[in-house]
């Protein structure tokens, strides 16, 4: 059986933003190469500061963060920034450049990427996002759906192994919810990329191999979301929803109903559709 190779490594990772508060309290968990892992938990729970630790934004007072397994630390930065991409929750404030070309161009001329080779990766990304058509836009003249698009190119560019989106879907419309939630799917399975998502949205979660759900700063679980979404006591502990389509299936299966609870909504429609 061919070893999974760890994309990502926590081992007893310690944080606070002052010496008298924990945010993120002795954390432990793997994340593995071409996996598409939800991190899930309130305001306050320690997801957010959790990605900007393990993109390097922040320095953890103990413990020690693997990448690709090497050790990550001031001496091999430049190990993570090459591997690590985040999109960020605001589109607004992501949008760099004038244009969406010059936005992409942002972090490959930072690394002084020859430009006779920066138009083909240009193109390249903003076309595995379907944004090749607005390489002259200007930002205002852009949706928040689109912009976000424009973000995930602008790390694609830079080609990192793993992506993290903090919270991206928070501030879209429905329709751009939808379109970026397929995208991280895509970026998976057809650019094996490691998508890592930090979440409030629990429809997301169904999608993903894994869930680790943060409270308090600690890593209280983890689990596939079958795993996770069955103990539904637990989840109520610590006051998180369980999807929509399982609290309908459970509701259609108190009422007599012969079905079989299912995260999936597709799966769900589908066999009701075949109890006509």
């Amino acid at each position: 059986m061919e070893q999974k190779i760890k994309a990502v490594e926590f081992q007893n990772v310690t944080f606070g933003y002052t010496s008298k508060v924990t945010n993120l309290d002795n954390v432990s968990f793997e994340i593995y190469e071409n996996e598409y892992v939800c991190i899930v938990g309130h305001n306050g729970s320690g997801k957010s500061t959790l990605s900007k630790v393990l993109t390097g934004l922040l320095q953890p007072r103990s413990g020690t963060i693997k990448l690709f397994n090497q050790l990550i630390n001031k001496n091999n930065i430049k190990h993570l920034r090459d591997n690590i991409g985040i999109v960020f929750q605001n589109p607004d404030n992501q949008f760099i450049g004038l244009t969406v070309e010059d936005d992409i161009a942002f972090g490959l001329e930072n690394r002084k990427v020859d430009s006779a080779r920066m138009r083909d990766i240009i193109v390249s990304a903003a076309k595995m996002v379907n944004v090749d058509n607005l390489l002259t836009f200007e930002a205002n003249k852009l949706s928040g759906g689109q912009k976000q698009r424009v973000a995930i190119a602008s790390v694609l560019a830079i080609n990192p192994k793993v992506i993290i989106f903090d919270e991206s879907t928070a501030m879209l419309d429905p329709k751009a919810k939808r379109e970026l939630k397929n995208l991280m799917l895509v970026l998976k399975n057809q650019f094996n990329k490691t998508v890592v998502s930090i979440t409030h949205d629990m429809e997301e979660v169904t999608s993903a191999d894994r869930v680790i759900i943060m409270n308090g700063g600690k890593l209280l679980k983890s689990g596939n979301p079958k795993e996770v979404f069955e103990d539904r006591e637990f989840l109520q502990t610590i006051s998180l929803d369980v999807p929509f389509s399982l609290q309908l299936a459970k509701t259609l299966i108190s009422q007599g109903v012969n079905i079989q609870p299912n995260l999936k909504t597709a799966d769900l429609v589908e066999q009701i559709w075949k109890l006509k």
